[in-house]
């Protein structure tokens, strides 16, 4: 149910199609060999990384033109969070995803365009390349090479 739901709020999708989707998702979110055998149990139970993958396979279940992603691995561990940033990287072939995260090297490995706020203003978007190696801007060379933040 729990990827389904958002699924039943727009879709009529008999069982089948249902399990299909649900099974899709979950393959795409690379949770499913974690979970096919226990799919009616709480996702309590679940480590924060799986957690994570299945709201993102949720998400996905509602096929959305754009994911937005919020600090998507700042309570992981490396493991997890390695995973959710593969994830990223092959999902980002079908979605357009948005991050928004304050982990500047999981800017640099997973986005191909970085946009620099500073105090609510946008102050620099380029490349991710660019940004990370030759900002523009002095606030974002500032903020990138760590003399404040």
């Amino acid at each position: 149910d729990n990827i389904a739901f958002g699924v039943r709020l727009h879709e009529n999708l008999n069982k089948s199609k249902m399990d299909e989707r649900v099974e899709s998702c979950l393959r795409k979110a690379a949770i499913w060999e974690e979970t096919k055998d226990r799919l009616h149990t709480s996702a309590l139970g679940m480590s924060g990384g799986q957690q994570q993958r299945l709201c993102i396979a949720r998400t996905i279940a509602v096929q959305p033109e754009v994911i937005l992603l919020d600090e998507p691995t700042s309570a992981l561990d490396p493991i997890s969070t390695s995973k959710i940033e593969d994830l990223i990287d092959e999902l980002k072939q079908d979605f357009t995803i948005v991050i928004v995260t304050h982990n500047m090297q999981q800017a640099a490995r997973c986005a191909d365009i970085t946009a620099f706020f500073y105090l609510g203003e946008l102050v620099e978007v380029a490349p991710s390349d660019v940004i990370f190696t030759n900002p523009k801007q002095i606030k974002t060379r500032d903020y990138i090479t760590g003399r404040f933040g």
